[in-house]
């Protein structure tokens, strides 16, 4: 299994994490195993297997939300993989965090199916992964992705024009 990490840009405003964990054709320079190189996820490259979890910094003990619980919700269109949290309540650390903009990154675990990678060069070209676990992460490797948090009440307030505009 490998782990990927992504800069992103998430939405906190209350019970809600969402974002996108794999943002598609957006190139990452990764570095493991003493080799750098370039990575690319393509459109339509993930599976998701019978369950997947999320976690802060893929700590299981960290647990966020899972999809066989409802608690987790995976949605893939034409920008990645987007991803929508039910927070628990001991995450709270994790809302303040991302309300204040600290934390930004998101990161996913997986494997290569086979037949699944195309190498060019120095170019990794992801085309067929099983994603088993994903969620917000501290230092992410990927630009692209994002996070934030969603309340009912803030979604309320924005369609009265309450909210202060950035």
């Amino acid at each position: 299994m490998e782990t990927r990490s992504l800069p992103t840009q998430y939405k906190a405003d209350g019970n809600r994490l969402v974002g996108y964990g794999i943002v598609w054709d957006s190139p990452a320079t990764i570095t493991e195993r003493g080799r750098t190189f370039n990575e690319i996820v393509r459109r339509g490259s993930i599976n998701f297997p019978e369950d997947v979890i999320a976690t802060f910094n893929h700590d299981t003990s960290r647990l966020l939300g899972r999809l066989s619980s409802g608690t987790l919700r995976l949605h893939q269109d034409d920008v990645g993989v987007k991803f929508e949290i039910d927070l628990p309540e001991h995450a709270h650390d994790i809302r303040e965090l991302v309300q204040r903009g600290d934390l930004k990154g998101a990161s996913f675990t997986f494997s290569v199916r086979p037949g699944g990678e195309k190498w060019d060069g120095s170019t990794r070209e992801l085309t067929a992964l099983d994603v088993f676990e994903l969620g917000p992460v501290t230092i992410p490797a990927y630009p692209s992705t994002s996070l934030g948090l969603r309340s009912k009440l803030n979604v309320i307030k924005a369609k009265l024009g309450i909210l202060a505009r950035k």
